[in-house]
C-alpha cells in the first residue's frame, strides 16, 4: 500500500458574503446619516407689515450705516461709519466693535435693541468678511460670558464697485 503524503488542507472560509454585508451596512449608515450644521444665532427678526408699526413709532430707532467696501480680490478693504474709516484688518474690526460698544454706552441700557446696524457691501465682497463685521457688531465674548450688541441688522441692496 501506499502512502499518502499528508497535505495540510485547510478549510477555508468564503469571505465573499461578508464583504458583502459590510458594503450594505456601509450605504446604509451613509444614506441615513443626516448632517447637521451648526449656526450662529443671529436672533433674525421679520418685520410686521405696515399697518402694524404703530408700536414701533413710540420707540426710537437709531440707525448706523456701515459701508464695507471690498479690494480687487473680494477681500474687505475698508469699514466706513460716517466720516470714520477702518482698515479691513482684523484690527479694524476690533476698532469697529469698539466704536459700536461707545455707540451704544451712549445710548443707555435700552441702546441695543434700539439700534439698528445697516450693512452697505460691495457686490464682489466675500461672504466671510461680512460675517466678521455682523459678530463685530452683534457682540463679544468677555470673561465667559456674552455681551450683546446691536440686535437689529439690514442690508442694503448690493452694488458694483465704483
Amino acid at each position: 500500500m501506499r502512502e499518502r503524503k499528508k497535505t495540510d488542507m485547510k478549510a477555508g472560509a468564503d469571505m465573499t458574503p461578508m464583504i458583502d454585508m459590510v458594503f450594505q451596512l456601509l450605504i446604509f449608515f451613509i444614506l441615513t446619516l443626516k448632517i447637521v450644521a451648526s449656526e450662529g444665532d443671529f436672533n433674525i427678526k421679520m418685520p410686521l407689515s405696515s399697518a402694524a408699526t404703530n408700536d414701533e413709532s413710540a420707540e426710537e430707532i437709531t440707525s448706523i450705516l456701515i459701508r464695507l467696501r471690498a479690494n480687487g480680490s473680494g477681500n474687505l478693504d475698508t469699514i466706513q461709519i460716517a466720516d470714520r474709516t477702518f482698515p479691513g484688518s482684523p484690527e479694524g474690526i476690533n476698532s469697529l466693535r469698539s466704536f459700536i460698544r461707545s455707540q451704544l454706552a451712549a445710548g443707555g441700557s435700552a441702546a441695543a435693541s434700539q439700534t439698528e446696524i445697516e450693512l452697505d457691501c460691495d457686490y464682489q465682497l466675500k461672504y466671510r468678511n461680512v460675517i466678521l463685521v455682523i459678530s463685530a457688531c452683534t457682540g463679544y465674548i468677555e470673561k465667559g460670558e456674552i455681551v450683546r450688541l446691536a440686535e437689529k441688522i439690514k442690508f442694503r441692496a448690493p452694488r458694483a464697485r465704483q
